[in-house]
Formats: C-alpha cells, sequence, structure tokens
C-alpha cells in the first residue's frame, strides 16, 4: 500500500551532507558503511513520520497458517516528505546508482525484533547496497556470516556469537550494507530492553550482476500441503 507522508518543504535541510561514513569491511567483499548523525533533528522526524503513516500488520505463510510479523510496515512516497526526497537524491549522488524504495519498518518497543535473515528477494546478491535510515531508540543491529545450511546446527541469539559484528545505529544514524553483504552475510535486529519505538526508512539497488539467488526468500510461504497454494503473505485484517 502506498501511503502518503506529509511534511515541509525542503526549504528546511533535513540531512547532514557533510555528515562522515565509518566504513566496515566485513570480509574482502562485504562492507558496511555507518554515518553517525545523518538526520540532525531525527526526533521532529520519527515523530512526523510515525504519526502520517497508516502502518500495517504482515503475516507471513508458515507450515498451513499465517503468522504475524514481530513489527508493522509500510511503503511510503519519496516525493511526499523532505527527509525521504533529500535522502534519495543524497544517495543517488554519493553511490551513483538509482536505489528503489522507500520501505519502512517501526519497531514499536524492544519485543519487536527482526531476525537473522538477508534480503534475497532482490535475487541477484553478488553486488548490492541496502541503504537504512534510523530514526528514534539506539538498537544492536547484528551482522553473522553465512554458513552452508548442512553446516548449521543450532541458532544462536544474534550477537552472541564470536565471529558476529554488531553495531547500534539510531537517532538519525544511516547504516549502508554493500557489496556481497546479502549473498555472504545475514543481519537482524533482535529484541532489545527499551519501551522506545524505532523507525527504519530503506532503499535497495542490485547491479543484476552474477547469478540470481534461486532459493525461497522469507516471505515466500512455507506450504506442506494438498490444498491450493496461498500468497507467502498478507496484510492482517483490520
Amino acid at each position: 500500500m502506498l501511503v502518503a507522508v506529509d511534511g515541509a518543504d525542503d526549504s528546511e535541510l533535513r540531512i547532514d551532507r557533510s555528515a562522515a561514513a565509518r566504513r566496515i569491511d566485513l570480509d574482502d567483499g562485504s562492507w558496511v558503511e555507518l554515518v553517525a548523525g545523518f538526520v540532525p533533528r531525527a526526533e521532529v522526524a520519527f515523530e512526523e513520520i510515525h504519526a502520517a503513516t497508516e502502518w500495517e500488520q504482515t503475516e507471513v505463510l508458515r507450515y498451513e497458517r499465517y503468522v504475524p510479523e514481530q513489527r508493522l510496515g509500510a511503503v511510503l512516497d519519496a516525493d511526499r516528505h523532505p527527509l525521504l526526497r533529500q535522502t534519495s537524491m543524497h544517495l543517488r549522488a554519493h553511490y551513483r546508482v538509482q536505489f528503489s524504495g522507500v520501505g519502512a519498518l517501526l519497531y514499536r518497543t524492544g519485543e519487536d525484533f527482526q531476525g537473522l535473515h538477508s534480503d534475497r528477494e532482490m535475487r541477484w546478491l553478488d553486488d548490492t547496497m541496502i541503504a537504512i535510515v534510523v530514526l528514534g531508540a539506539r538498537r544492536p543491529f547484528v551482522f553473522r556470516p553465512r554458513r552452508p545450511l548442512a553446516e548449521v546446527t543450532s541458532r544462536p541469539p544474534a550477537g552472541s556469537q564470536p565471529d558476529d559484528v554488531v553495531v547500534t545505529p539510531g537517532e538519525g544514524d544511516l547504516l549502508v550494507m554493500g557489496g556481497a553483504c546479502q549473498r555472504d552475510w545475514l543481519h537482524g535486529v533482535p529484541a532489545a530492553d527499551t519501551a522506545h519505538g524505532r523507525i527504519s526508512l530503506t532503499w535497495r539497488w542490485t547491479s543484476r550482476r552474477g547469478r540470481p539467488d534461486t532459493n525461497p526468500g522469507y516471505f515466500e510461504g512455507r506450504q506442506y500441503s494438498d490444498r491450493p497454494r496461498r500468497p507467502g503473505t498478507r496484510i492482517r485484517p483490520r
């Protein structure tokens, strides 16, 4: 569902284009950039977008029943809010590619979370970028190397393993995942001890180079019966 978010005009600059990026090389082909303070008045942007957005509860088909996601979501119109419009232009100018977007996720409290995953819905994962503006509560954002399924004997909590990489974006920071990050690494936002909300605004780009990933994505339904196929996701009835 396309949601319009109203706000002030572009005469008020909502981002700091001069904010410096800190780069983390996860491995030879995957990297993360973290830009602290990218949105100087992040608390104002949080309140505007939170109040104006028609948040929806997505349910994912899992073994014959729909299970609600532990967060709310929406698709935003980048032309209807100066923060979204300015960020879109900045990303295009800085990285010199055309991002798609904008998707939004709302973590209402620390009880809302996102498990470790990669964005396989992009299909071409050898060379991608995902940019996330994080408004609201500062929470751990965890990266974990992807391992062959045959080697996975347990699923320890995100952030608990020696090779986990943890950053804590929030309060207007910009986080960008690049290179083969979606192919070789998982990422997630574990539950946290906070009563405050968090909004992530997400832009995506893929070079569409390499071999497409044909494995099922997170939002593809898991169904093991002879009944008619059902969509992998649905919006929870109001």
